[in-house]
């Protein structure tokens, strides 16, 4: 990938609309693939280097004592991670792997650390982007605290709500992943997430538009759902 198409993927990042900046910090980048199903780094790996996803999907997960893993959340082309190891040096809190044949470009951390000694306003763009994950990560705590299947299921979907739809009166989605890895996600049974999902559509909260695509129809009566109203 030329520096001109880098820049143009870093353009479509927290990173977006910093001027020649952009075209720098594109320079610093060194492209890697990743096989369908492969590894890139594991929970408790000691720090890294930075990431942008330039193609494909990725799945963040930790996993948990009893073996079985939780997906923290599904990277898209445009998505950047390995924040926490940037700042503090410690060692990456997810494990990473790719759902798909993936490309990402990745800058390592002391080069990044200097470039953004030079580019203040990257780091604050790079705060910013922290404090929207860290807002996300507490309404998952929040969803956690909904009893049954049947909140959490209308959270989930609202979780997948691309940001520029929010405002909107109705929506669609699509399931980065499968069914069962949903229920995992929500913690609730897969047989328990099929059951809220039929009760959400019989109360027209939501349609099936096909496998792993839904339609809301009403953004605010789903948030009422969620919230166990």
């Amino acid at each position: 990938m030329e520096t001109a198409a880098r820049a143009r993927l870093l353009e479509t990042t927290p990173f977006g609309g910093l001027g020649a900046g952009v075209e720098r910090l594109a320079g610093l980048l060194a492209e890697r693939r990743h096989a369908a199903g492969s590894l890139i780094f594991s929970e408790g790996d000691s720090a890294g280097p930075f990431f942008v996803l330039a193609s494909g999907r990725l799945r963040a997960y930790r996993t948990l004592a009893d073996g079985h893993e939780i997906t923290v959340f599904v990277l898209q082309p445009g998505a950047s991670f390995g924040f926490l190891p940037l700042l503090d040096g410690g060692p990456f809190p997810v494990s990473v792997a790719a759902l798909e044949t993936s490309v990402s470009l990745v800058i390592e951390r002391a080069d990044f650390r200097r470039f953004l000694r030079k580019e203040p306003e990257f780091a604050l763009r790079l705060l910013e982007h922290l404090a929207s994950r860290l807002r996300g990560c507490l309404d998952q705590i929040g969803m956690l605290g909904q009893p049954g299947a049947h909140a959490r299921a209308a959270h989930g979907l609202l979780s997948l709500v691309p940001p520029e739809a929010l405002g909107g009166g109705a929506t669609s989605v699509t399931l980065p992943f499968s069914q069962q890895e949903l229920a995992r996600t929500l913690h609730v049974t897969p047989e328990n997430l099929s059951r809220a999902l039929a009760r959400l559509r019989r109360e027209r909260l939501i349609e099936r538009l096909g496998p792993r695509r839904f339609r809301i129809p009403s953004l605010d009566a789903l948030r009422r759902a969620a919230d166990g109203d």
